[in-house]
């Protein structure tokens, strides 16, 4: 189960202290200023999948300083890299300094001291924050530390698909749900080396559950195979055979989520007055009519018959 954390209930002059101790009691021992006139406020999930650590993680204009004297206390041997989402950050680290905007990331190195002023506009920054081991980075990325405080670019398909399978995993409700759970250092290696220019080198399990991200987020508009396999930097013959790894083809298996999500629309109370139709619509159907058969087909009974009857188990 995800580590929840919220200032919210707590007193405005108590919120530096609590938010100070909460980070660094689950992930990141650093020290914290508010930046501005603003009341000190903040939320994060955060989770462990392997070695790694994600969090999503969002507060007021602050700054985040990991020193010479923390960096010794803490003992750390790892790289951290934020997704940003919101707002903007300044990270200083080693002579480097870079402003990251929404759409890019940053790598910094957390065994060197470093500083990161979060700010933005409606007093709010939000990012994705991800850490993994120093020691593994490196053996898949030996240049890592020459990126550290760097915007890296983040508008590609391949980081747009990362970014989501983080978000993902964090939301995921408890351990016993997460099969298979994402190598994330084989995925931050794969941005840095397209940050760098070179290939993406993600194995063919890897790129499947990136592309399965990038189905499920864009059900209504995908692209034809060819078109998407441009995108995710390999031939056709490849992208296909990730299919047929897994027993199916790129077509079944968008058939496979255009149906399952379809009957988790029906489900939902609050889309009980939406017509069919539309919803038929917003999971990619071409009408209603190729929706109503596909759902038969699979699940015995009429889209109109399945709303309608009560929820089982």
């Amino acid at each position: 189960m995800p580590i929840s954390v919220s200032t919210d209930p707590i007193r405005p002059a108590e919120r530096t202290a609590y938010w100070t101790e909460a980070i660094c009691r689950s992930f990141a021992s650093v020290e914290t200023k508010p930046l501005g006139s603003a009341v000190v406020s903040g939320h994060f999930e955060f989770v462990e999948i392997g070695g790694a650590k994600l969090v999503r993680f969002d507060s007021s204009p602050q700054c985040y300083t990991r020193d010479a004297r923390l960096v010794n206390m803490a003992g750390s041997d790892e790289f951290m890299f934020d997704f940003q989402r919101r707002g903007r950050s300044s990270i200083v680290q080693a002579g480097n300094e870079s402003t990251i905007e929404p759409g890019y990331g940053v790598l910094y190195d957390a065994r060197r001291p470093f500083e990161d002023r979060l700010f933005g506009p409606e007093q709010r920054v939000e990012l994705l924050i991800a850490t993994v081991p120093a020691s593994s980075l490196l053996r898949s990325v030996p240049e890592a530390e020459r990126l550290c405080a760097k915007p890296i670019p983040l508008s590609g398909t391949i980081a747009r698909a990362i970014a989501a399978l983080v978000r993902d995993a964090i939301s995921v409700p408890d351990a016993a749900a997460r099969q298979n759970e994402p190598d994330i250092v084989a995925y931050l290696s794969a941005i840095l080396r397209l940050a760098a220019g070179a290939s993406h080198e993600l194995s063919r399990p890897g790129l499947f559950r990136l592309i399965d991200t990038y189905l499920r987020a864009n059900i209504a508009t995908i692209r034809p195979a060819p078109a998407l396999a441009a995108e995710f930097g390999i031939s056709e013959r490849t992208f296909h055979r990730i299919f047929a790894d897994r027993a199916t083809t790129f077509e079944r298996h968008v058939l496979h989520l255009r149906v399952e999500l379809f009957k988790d629309l029906l489900r939902q109370a609050s889309l009980a007055s939406v017509p069919i139709a539309r919803l038929a619509h917003q999971c990619g159907f071409a009408d209603a009519a190729h929706a109503t058969r596909t759902f038969k087909d699979r699940f015995g009974a009429t889209p109109r018959d399945f709303r309608a009857s009560p929820p089982t188990g």
